[in-house]
């Protein structure tokens, strides 16, 4: 739908809802027309402003999305979103890149399947536990990208409905899990030399 289209069927729709006769229109005096026309003059004016201040708080809110975007794929640590069953939901650049796979393509991937084999009985006979209550809880785990390169990450998590843990009225199904990753092959190798 173009502007002008947009335009005229909202002016069909205002001239629906204003339902004058045409004896009531000639029977407004002068006066009354001028009181209106400058009402109307003041009115489009407090609509101009309005719809500035809503243009000037569009692009400052496309701004900041811009920046957390920005912050979200570029911060030295993988983030990952899981879903109540370990299906990565959303994965930033980071923790793709520590893979070596594109973000988009770790989408509806079980976390489980970026595990080292003989790490991935750990994963799941603790995820449930994980989700459930993740505060102060962490795993060790290591991980396998595109190349068969296995690294040691440290991963934590947070609910993000808002709690620490899920109550008895409290729909799992519905929470996610943002997860962040964090390659330890350095912490390791460092402690390993002394």
């Amino acid at each position: 739908m173009t502007l002008d289209s947009h335009a005229a069927k909202l002016k069909e729709m205002a001239e629906k809802i204003i339902d004058f006769t045409p004896q009531e229109i000639s029977s407004i005096t002068p006066e009354e027309i001028q009181r209106l026309f400058y009402d109307l003059q003041v009115y489009q004016i407090e609509l101009q402003m309005q719809n500035e201040e809503l243009q000037k708080a569009q692009f400052e809110l496309s701004r900041l999305n811009n920046k957390l975007n920005f912050t979200y794929h570029c911060v030295p640590v993988g983030i990952i979103t899981l879903d109540y069953q370990g299906f990565i939901e959303q994965a930033n650049h980071t923790f793709a890149d520590m893979l070596g796979y594109k973000a988009s393509k770790l989408q509806k991937t079980h976390f489980s399947k970026l595990i080292f084999e003989e790490d991935k009985n750990i994963f799941i006979h603790r995820f449930d536990a994980f989700f459930k209550a993740p505060t102060n809880k962490s795993l060790q785990l290591r991980l396998q990208g595109d190349k068969n390169f296995a690294f040691p990450a440290l991963i934590k998590g947070n609910a993000d409905d808002g709690s620490d843990t899920a109550g008895e009225s409290f729909d799992l199904k519905t929470r996610k899990l943002i997860v962040t990753i964090t390659n330890i092959s350095d912490v390791i190798t460092d402690t390993n030399k002394t």
